[in-house]
């Protein structure tokens, strides 16, 4: 039989988890109030399993979400015109003095590449320039030393419809394994010597989300309620960080389990 899987972090937000993004050993996570309007942003340490900063929010307390996450540096968006989610406006935020770096206003934003930024002003989207996002200043990309790019360290599921051979695979074997009928669809990660998948049920009281993981010898490690009682399908939230199963229960429960 092999072993359990340790639970290692937990930690409830105030408001629902809209987010998790990942970068080297840190996690930033958005929660959205949807009553008072208002989001927050945290800091997490995956070595250290504590919080760098909690729940920090900004001027533009709703239009606001992150474009870019790297080492040392996050990329906001505020948008400007809720009829017209192009119009943008972007800054640069340090992750260790908490202090914005750099902005710029009335932008359209087109991607990030090797920690340059390329966007163009509204009133003329077609001249495009870039920008260095750890100073803000104009730059020439063609100019910009090569760096390697660096390969997320993070592993997400693949999700499968009803329709996929591969959704038709996980019924039956969850259906010997734990008497449970999936609906919809699920999401399903294979690694090393395990695999997770999240899948959808129905009951009586509604749709029920829940997280399994076995080794691949079909030996069960986890079985995790995400939700219950949902009025209908839902996606499950989960990745792999190095040696962390990173998940989100009930919708604003951050769970950390290692191998």
């Amino acid at each position: 039989m092999s072993k359990q899987l340790q639970h290692d972090f937990s930690h409830g937000f105030d408001a629902d988890i809209w987010e998790v993004l990942s970068h080297g050993d840190q996690l930033l996570i958005t929660t959205r109030d949807s009553e008072k309007l208002t989001v927050s942003f945290s800091l997490f340490n995956l070595v250290t399993k504590k919080f760098l900063w909690k729940e920090i929010s900004f001027e533009e307390s709703w239009w606001i979400s992150v474009y870019h996450f790297t080492n040392g540096i996050v990329v906001f968006q505020t948008y400007d015109d809720t009829q017209n989610i192009e119009a943008r406006s972007v800054f640069g935020f340090d992750t260790e003095s908490l202090e914005a770096i750099w902005s710029v206003d009335g932008v359209k934003l087109f991607n990030v590449r090797s920690d340059v930024l390329t966007l163009a002003s509204m009133e003329a989207p077609e001249s495009q320039l870039s920008i260095d996002i750890r100073t803000g200043q104009e730059t020439n990309e063609s100019n910009k030393v090569s760096e390697s790019p660096t390969l997320s360290e993070a592993s997400y599921p693949i999700q499968y419809d009803s329709e996929s051979p591969h959704f038709a695979t996980i019924s039956r074997f969850l259906k010997e394994r734990q008497n449970l009928t999936l609906e919809g669809s699920c999401d399903y990660l294979e690694w090393k010597d395990h695999f997770a998948v999240t899948v959808n049920s129905k009951e009586d009281g509604g749709y029920n989300l829940d997280l399994f993981v076995f080794s691949l010898e079909g030996d069960l490690l986890l079985n995790q309620s995400l939700d219950r009682g949902l009025k209908g399908l839902a996606t499950g939230t989960f990745f792999i960080v190095k040696q962390d199963l990173i998940f989100v229960g009930g919708k604003r429960n951050l769970m950390i389990y290692g191998f």
